[in-house]
């Protein structure tokens, strides 16, 4: 057996499915649902907000940013794509890639809480 990262290769590569294909369920429709949406995948954080509406006029704008409430946020990448068909495919190829680069970690609660500076 093989082994990765202090990892056996059959956990390595289940690891890597799970965060492959993390925004499958984005589609045109999902962004109809709220003008803003916050999400997270541990601890990955993004964002959307829609402006306009799918009739080719519209955009949906997204950020991902640090462990931390988005008003709090300092490490912020953000980018607008056209909310359609195709817009929405680069969205999530956008997220794919910025996940990867960024990393997630499963999400906790530090305790005891860090001191408020």
């Amino acid at each position: 057996m093989l082994y990765c990262c202090g990892k056996n290769q059959d956990a390595a590569e289940r690891e890597n499915e799970v965060i492959m294909g993390q925004f499958d369920h984005l589609n045109v429709a999902f962004f109809t649902k709220a003008s803003i949406y916050p999400g997270s995948i541990g601890t990955f954080r993004y964002r959307f907000q829609r402006e306009g509406w799918t009739d080719g006029k519209g955009t949906l704008t997204v950020w991902v940013y640090e462990n931390t409430s988005f008003e709090l946020a300092k490490d912020v990448e953000s980018q607008t794509f056209p909310w359609t068909e195709e817009g929405v495919e680069q969205v999530k190829a956008w997220l794919e890639e910025k996940l990867a680069e960024r990393g997630s970690q499963p999400y906790s609660i530090p305790y005891p809480a860090p001191k408020a500076e």
